[in-house]
C-alpha cells in the first residue's frame, strides 16, 4: 500500500485514522427528528406565544420605525434634488451661452475682415492682403467671447507659396508695429534679438530639430496676425502642420461657413503658453481666479472671399483659444460646493471640474464623477449651435457636458435627523419588549441546548456505530445514568467516550463493547500509482479522486450487504460476515472486490476528462483474507468502531503482495470458495509469496466467474461522479473523434476543460456585452504574416497591460460565464487536430504535451490570487507580485495553449540531427530550433483556418489581444529550445538585466514598466521551460516514466539511423549533467523570482530527491530500459547486443546545459 500505515504488526494503531463507517445517512436523519420530536411536545405551547408576542413587537416596532426614517429622508432627498435642478441649469446655461458668443465672436471678426478687404477693393488679392486694425477688431470679439487670444491666418497655396512670402517679409514690420501699438500703446514689447525680430523667410513648421521649413503642402495656413500680439518668428508658422489641427483644417473646406473645434489640449495648455508666452497666458488668468494650466479648447471659422456669399472661396481662417473653466465660475453660492462637470470630445480626452461656490477647479483627466450618481445626470449638447448634419464631419469637434452631483454637494442637505427620530422609535420598542424577552430567552436557551446536545450525541453514535453496538451503548448510557444519578453525579455518554478518564472502579463495571465473529472475510483494496499520481496535482483534485472513488465503493458496498469499516489514506477496507453474519462471506466479499475494481476503471477514465492526464492509469489492488476478527469499541479518545486481530495483518500482507487489476486471496479464503463450489475462480499463484513477518504464504489470483460486474456497476456511473468536475463539464454533449483511441479522445477533451476554464477568466474580465457577442461585427482581423521565421519574432519584453482596478473589482464570477456551444465544438475540434499534429513517438506526443499542459496550469495556481483577492487593493498586489501575470487571464491562456502546441509534429529526433541531415525543416528554419519553429508554424495556420472564426472571436476581443496572444505565443514555445547558444546567451542576459542588476548592466533609462513586464516576460517562459521538464521535479516514478519514454525515443532515433550514439552508452552520466546544469539550476530561477512561495521549494525537493535516487539506482533503472527498449524495438546488430551491457554504464564527463 501506498498510504496504509507503517506498523503493521498492531492493526489497532491506526484505527485513529478512520474517516468513515457504515451508518446510513437515513437513519442519522430519523434519530435526529425522534429527538427533536420529544423535546417538542414539552415546549409547543411556550414557542407557540413566544412566537406570536415576538411578531407582534418585531412588525409594529419595524412599521413604524421605518415609516418615520422614510419620511424624514424623502424629505431631505427632495431638498438635494431640487438644488441640484437649479445650480445644473445654471451651469448648463452659462455653458451654452459661451459656445454661442465663441461662435458668434468668430464669425463677426471674419466678416469684418472679409469686408475690409473688399472695402479696399482688394479681395482678389489674397492672401497677400493686409488686414488694418488686426488688434482692434480681435478685442472687441474677446470681450464678447471671453475668449484669450485671437489670431488671423490666410490661406496659401502652393502656387502663391513665393508671393506671400514677399508679401511677409515686405509687411511684417507694419503689421507687427500696429499690434503693439494697440496693445501696449508703444513698441518697448518687440524683441531686440535678431533671431526674433524678423519673420523667418519661409513657411515653417516645428519637427525634430526643432523650427524649420515645412515641408511642401497644396495649402499653407500660416499663421500673421495674434491678439495680444506675440514674438514676429511666430508669423509663418504653419498652422495646419500641428497634428491637433490638421484634421480640424480639413473640415473648413468641408463645412464651408460653420465655426469647427478643434479637440482640447491636455492638461498643461503648452500651446497657448508657446503662443502668448507663460506670464501673459498666467496674467491673463488670474484676472478670472482661474488656472492656466487647465484644458484649453480652440475654435476656427473660415474667411470668405465674399463676405455675403458664404459659398465663395475660402481665403483664410481666424481662430480663438478659450479656457473651459471660464465659464463656470461666478454662477452659484459660495456655500454650494461639489458639483462635478465632466466635458467630452470625439476628439480628444474627457476632462472634469468641480464648481465649488463662485470658483471652478480642474479635478484632472478623464471622468471623476462617482458612479452612484448616474441616475441625476444632466447632458449639456455644446455643439446645438452646429449644423446636425455636421456632426460626424472629420475633424470637427463635438463637445459634450454632464453635471453630476457629488458626496460633497449631498452632504450640505444631508443631516442625523431621520437616524435620530428612528433610533428613538426602535429604543422606545426595545425597552417595552426586553423585559419580557429576559425570562424567556433564558428558559429558551436552556431548553434548546439540552435538545442539541442529545441530538449530536445521538447522531453521532449513530454515524460512527452498527445498528447492534448502537442498541448496547444506548442501553449502557440508562444503567450508568441510574447508577450516576444515585452517587450524585453526571455525565451523558459522549464525556464517557470522550473524556479519556477510566478508574479502577469503572472498569470492574463497565464491560468491553467487543465481539468476535469466527465466520469473516476481510478486504484491503489500495490505489496503484496514487502517490505518484498525487504528487503533480493539487490538494483539492486529490481528494476529489478519493471521495469519488470511494463513494461509489460505499454505493457498490451496500448493495453487496458489504460492511465498509474505513479508509486509510488511499486504501480501503471492508469486510463481510459482520455485524450480521452470513456463510457466503468469502463469495460476497470476492463479487464485492470484483464489482470496485470494475467501478475503479469505469470512474478513473471518466475523471482523467477533469483531473487530467494519467488518472485512467490508476488500478485497485485488492487483497482479501478469511478468519476471524473482534469488533469492538475501545472507548478513550476518538472512539471507533474497529476490527482487531492478525486477520487484518495477514489481509494487509496480501493485498501489498498482489498485483493492480488483480483480486488475490490467502490460502484460508481459496479454501472457502472451494467448499462453496467456486473453485473454478481460482488460479494459484506459482511462487509462494514471501510476505513480512509470516513467511511464504500460498496465495491465489481470483476471477470472479458468473454475473457480469456491469450488472452492479455500470447504473449511474457518472452519478458518482457527484464529487468531481466532470459533471459540470463543458464538453460532455461532444462526441469522440472516430479516428482517436478512447486515451486520446480523453486527453483532448481534458485539455479543452482547462482551456475552457481560462477562456471563462478572460471573458469574466469583459462586460457582458463583449463577452456574449460573437458575430460578424465582432471578427477579429488577423494580423498580417510576418516574414520573418518565428525565432526572429522573439521579444525581450511584452507588453502585459495595465493593472485595472476597476476591471478587477467588478469582474464577473468566471463560473457565470456561458460558453457557447458552438464555441466549445471549434475548441473540441482545434485540440483534435492539434493532437493529430502529434507523432507517436515514446516522449515527444501528445500524452506528452497534455502533461506540460498540466504543469503549466498547476505553476499558473499556484501563483493565483489567494481567497480574499477579490478585493481591488489585494488584486492590486497581487498584480504587483506577480508581475501582472495573474491578473491577464489572456497570458494564462496563452502559456497553456503554448504548452499544448510546443512539441506538434516533432519528428523523435534532435535539431541537431535534422540540421545534420539538411532537411527541407532545416533549410527553412535556417538550422536554429528547427523543431519548435515548425510545430509553432503549423499550430499557428491550423489556429488561423476559417473554420475557428467563431472561437477566436470568443477569446480575442480584438486585433490587439490576438497579437499579444501571438507574441506569448512566439516567446513560449522558443523558449522550450535549450540548446541553441544564441538562445541561451540571449536568456541568460534577459535573466541578469532583470533579476540580477549588477555594476555592468544600466537601467537609467528603462521605465519601471519595462521592467516589470521583461520579469513577466522571463516569468512565463521559465513557467514553460519547467513544466516541459516538470518530470524531473515530480515524484521518482513520474520521473522514471518519462526518462523511460525519452531513452526509447532516442533508441529508436538510433535504430533508424538518425543519431550517432547509442543511448545506453551514456544515459547514467548524461542524467547528471542534466540535473546539474539545467533541472537544478532551473529549480532554483524559478526561486529567485519570486512569484512561486513555497512551490518553488517543492520543485527543488523533488529534483534534488530524483538525483539522490538516481545516483542509487541508475545503474539499474537503465539497465531495465536497455532490456524493454532492446525488447519492444530489437537491437541494431548482434554485434551491439553483445557490447552493450558492459556499455550500459559508461563514465564520460558530464556536457553543461544551460537554462
Amino acid at each position: 500500500m501506498s498510504s496504509t500505515c507503517e506498523d503493521e504488526d498492531e492493526y489497532s494503531l491506526v484505527s485513529e485514522t478512520m474517516t468513515d463507517t457504515g451508518g446510513a445517512p437515513s437513519e442519522e436523519r430519523d434519530e435526529k427528528k425522534e429527538v427533536y420530536k420529544m423535546s417538542a411536545k414539552d415546549t409547543r405551547r411556550v414557542r407557540l406565544w413566544r412566537f406570536v408576542v415576538t411578531a407582534a413587537l418585531l412588525i409594529t416596532a419595524l412599521v413604524v420605525t421605518l415609516t418615520t426614517y422614510r419620511f424624514l429622508k424623502n424629505e431631505e432627498t427632495s431638498n438635494f434634488e431640487v438644488a441640484f435642478e437649479q445650480f445644473s441649469r445654471t451651469l448648463a446655461d452659462a455653458a451654452l451661452e459661451e459656445q454661442t458668443n465663441i461662435c458668434a465672436a468668430l464669425r463677426s471678426l471674419a466678416s469684418t475682415i472679409s469686408s475690409q478687404a473688399v472695402a479696399a477693393n482688394v479681395s482678389d488679392n489674397w492672401p497677400n492682403v493686409k488686414v488694418k486694425m488686426f488688434g482692434l477688431h480681435a478685442q472687441h470679439a474677446m470681450d464678447q467671447a471671453k475668449v484669450e487670444f485671437m489670431s488671423w491666418t490666410p490661406r496659401v497655396s502652393a502656387e502663391q507659396y513665393d508671393s506671400y512670402i514677399e508679401f511677409a517679409t515686405a509687411n511684417y514690420k507694419e503689421l507687427i508695429d500696429e499690434g503693439h501699438m494697440f496693445q501696449y500703446g508703444d513698441l518697448s514689447h518687440i524683441s531686440k534679438d535678431p533671431r526674433f525680430s524678423r519673420p523667418p523667410p519661409f513657411i515653417g513648421a516645428i519637427g525634430p530639430e526643432g523650427f524649420g521649413p515645412d515641408k511642401p503642402r497644396e495649402v499653407y495656413w500660416p499663421s500673421q496676425l495674434n491678439s495680444p500680439p506675440t514674438l514676429s518668428y511666430s508669423m509663418n508658422h504653419n498652422i495646419g502642420s500641428l497634428r491637433s489641427v490638421e484634421a480640424t483644417v480639413g473640415a473648413l473646406d468641408h463645412l464651408q461657413y460653420e465655426t469647427v473645434f478643434t479637440g482640447s489640449s491636455k492638461r498643461g495648455s503648452t500651446a497657448t503658453d508657446g503662443i502668448l508666452g507663460e506670464e501673459v497666458h498666467a496674467t491673463y488668468h488670474s484676472q478670472i481666479n482661474g488656472s492656466s494650466a487647465t484644458p484649453h479648447g480652440y475654435g476656427l471659422h473660415p474667411v470668405h472671399q465674399d463676405p455675403l456669399d458664404p459659398n465663395s472661396k475660402i481665403v483664410g481662417m481666424v481662430s480663438a483659444a478659450f479656457a473651459f473653466d471660464a465659464a463656470l465660475r461666478n454662477l452659484i453660492p459660495d456655500g454650494v460646493q461639489g458639483i462635478i462637470c465632466v466635458i467630452t470630445s470625439n476628439m480628444a480626452a474627457n476632462f472634469s471640474y468641480v464648481v465649488d461656490g463662485q470658483n471652478a477647479f480642474f479635478l484632472g483627466m478623464e471622468d471623476h464623477h462617482e458612479s452612484k450618481y448616474d441616475d441625476y445626470e444632466v447632458h449639456v449638447d455644446l455643439a446645438l449651435h452646429t449644423n446636425p448634419e455636421y456632426t460626424t464631419t472629420p475633424g470637427h469637434s463635438q463637445y459634450q457636458m454632464y453635471i453630476y452631483p457629488s458626496d460633497r454637494f449631498r452632504a450640505t442637505y444631508d443631516s442625523n435627523t431621520p437616524e435620530i427620530f428612528a433610533i428613538a422609535v426602535a429604543v422606545t420598542f426595545v425597552l417595552v419588549a426586553i423585559v419580557f424577552f429576559v425570562y424567556d430567552l433564558v428558559v429558551f436557551k436552556r431548553n434548546e441546548n439540552l435538545v442539541a446536545k442529545a441530538a449530536q450525541s445521538n447522531a453521532i453514535v449513530t454515524s460512527l456505530f452498527p445498528e447492534h453496538m448502537r442498541e448496547r451503548l444506548m442501553h449502557e448510557k440508562e444503567e450508568d445514568q441510574l447508577t450516576k444519578d444515585k452517587a450524585g453525579r453526571r455525565k451523558t455518554l459522549s464525556g464517557s467516550l470522550t473524556d479519556g478518564t477510566f478508574d479502577e472502579e469503572s472498569s470492574r463495571v463497565q464491560k468491553p463493547l467487543a465481539d468476535l465473529y469466527l465466520e469473516t472475510t476481510v478486504l484491503f483494496a489500495d490505489i496503484t500509482g496514487f502517490t505518484a499520481w498525487s504528487s503533480v496535482r493539487e490538494p483539492s483534485q486529490v481528494f476529489v479522486l478519493l471521495e469519488t472513488i470511494f463513494h461509489a465503493f460505499d454505493g457498490v458496498a451496500k448493495k453487496r450487504r458489504v460492511f465498509k469499516v474505513e479508509t486509510v489514506g488511499d486504501c480501503y477496507v471492508a469486510v463481510s460476515g459482520l455485524p450480521k453474519p452470513r456463510t457466503d462471506h468469502p463469495v460476497a466479499m470476492c463479487r464485492f472486490a470484483r464489482d470496485i475494481i470494475a467501478k475503479m476503471r469505469s470512474l478513473t477514465k471518466a475523471l482523467e476528462v477533469s483531473l487530467g492526464p494519467d488518472t485512467g492509469d490508476l488500478d485497485l489492488r485488492v487483497g482479501v483474507h478469511s478468519g476471524p476478527v473482534t469488533a469492538g469499541i475501545l472507548r478513550g479518545d476518538r472512539s471507533r468502531f474497529q476490527l482487531f486481530g492478525d486477520t487484518m495483518n495477514v489481509c494487509q500482507r496480501v493485498e501489498s503482495s498482489g498485483k493492480a487489476g488483480r483480486i488475490h486471496a490467502s490460502k484460508e479464503t481459496a479454501e472457502l470458495l472451494k467448499s462453496m463450489g467456486k473453485e473454478s475462480w481460482l488460479d494459484m499463484r506459482t511462487h509462494a509469496v514471501n510476505a513480512k513477518g509470516l513467511g511464504e504464504m500460498v496465495t491465489y489470483w481470483v476471477s470472479v466467474a458468473g454475473e457480469r460486474a456491469g450488472s452492479v456497476t455500470s447504473r449511474g456511473s457518472f452519478d458518482d461522479l457527484h464529487f468531481g468536475t466532470a459533471r459540470n463539464s463543458h464538453t460532455n454533449f461532444l462526441k469522440p473523434i472516430k479516428e482517436l483511441d478512447a486515451r486520446t479522445n480523453r486527453l483532448i477533451s481534458w485539455n479543452c476543460e482547462m482551456l475552457l476554464e481560462i477562456m471563462q477568466q478572460v471573458v469574466a474580465r469583459r462586460t457582458v456585452k463583449q463577452a456574449m457577442k460573437i458575430s460578424q461585427e465582432n471578427k477579429v482581423v488577423l494580423p498580417e504574416k510576418e516574414n520573418t521565421n518565428p525565432i526572429d519574432q522573439v521579444k525581450e519584453i511584452i507588453q502585459l497591460p495595465d493593472f485595472d482596478a476597476e476591471a478587477a473589482e467588478r469582474q464577473k464570477n468566471p463560473e457565470d460565464v456561458e460558453i457557447p456551444s458552438q464555441v466549445v465544438e471549434e475548441l473540441h475540434l482545434l485540440v483534435g487536430e492539434i493532437a493529430r499534429l502529434y507523432n507517436d513517438n515514446p516522449f515527444h506526443n501528445f500524452d506528452h504535451a497534455s502533461h506540460v499542459v498540466m504543469s503549466v496550469i498547476k505553476l499558473m495556481r499556484r501563483i493565483m490570487a489567494p481567497s480574499d483577492t477579490q478585493q481591488a487593493e489585494s488584486a492590486a498586489k497581487l498584480h504587483d507580485h506577480t508581475y501582472g501575470i495573474t491578473s491577464d487571464p489572456l497570458t494564462q491562456f496563452a502559456c497553456a495553449f503554448s504548452a499544448l502546441i510546443h512539441d506538434a509534429d516533432h519528428l523523435g529526433v534532435s535539431n541537431a540531427q535534422l540540421v545534420k541531415e539538411g532537411t527541407d525543416l532545416a533549410v527553412k528554419y535556417k538550422e536554429r530550433s528547427v523543431a519548435e519553429q515548425n510545430s509553432l508554424d503549423l499550430s499557428w495556420e491550423l489556429l488561423m483556418e476559417p473554420r475557428f472564426e467563431t472561437f477566436r472571436s470568443f477569446v480575442f476581443s480584438d486585433s490587439a489581444e490576438l497579437t499579444r496572444f501571438r507574441q506569448l505565443v512566439v516567446n513560449s514555445v522558443m523558449s522550450t529550445d535549450i540548446v541553441d547558444k544564441d538562445m541561451k546567451t540571449l536568456r541568460n542576459g534577459r535573466w541578469d538585466k532583470a533579476f540580477k542588476k549588477g555594476d555592468n548592466i544600466d537601467f537609467e533609462d528603462e521605465s519601471k514598466t519595462d521592467e516589470v513586464n521583461r520579469k513577466a516576460t522571463i516569468v512565463i517562459e521559465h513557467i514553460i521551460q519547467a513544466s516541459d521538464i516538470s518530470h524531473t521535479m515530480q515524484h521518482w516514478h513520474v520521473y522514471r516514466k518519462w526518462n523511460q519514454n525519452l531513452f526509447e525515443e532516442l533508441y529508436v532515433a538510433y535504430l533508424n539511423g538518425r543519431m550517432d550514439k547509442d543511448p545506453a552508452t551514456f544515459w547514467y552520466k548524461g542524467e547528471f549533467g542534466f540535473f546539474d546544469f539545467y533541472i537544478i539550476p532551473l529549480t532554483k530561477k524559478l526561486k529567485e523570482c519570486g512569484v512561486f512561495g513555497v512551490s518553488s521549494g517543492e520543485f527543488l525537493d523533488y529534483a534534488t530527491k530524483n538525483r539522490e535516487i538516481w545516483e542509487l539506482r541508475g545503474e539499474e533503472a537503465v539497465a531495465e530500459m536497455i532490456a524493454e527498449a532492446r525488447e519492444k524495438y530489437g537491437v541494431k546488430n548482434e554485434e551491439t547486443c553483445k557490447e552493450a551491457p558492459e556499455q550500459a554504464i559508461p563514465r564520460p564527463p558530464p556536457v553543461e546545459i544551460d537554462v
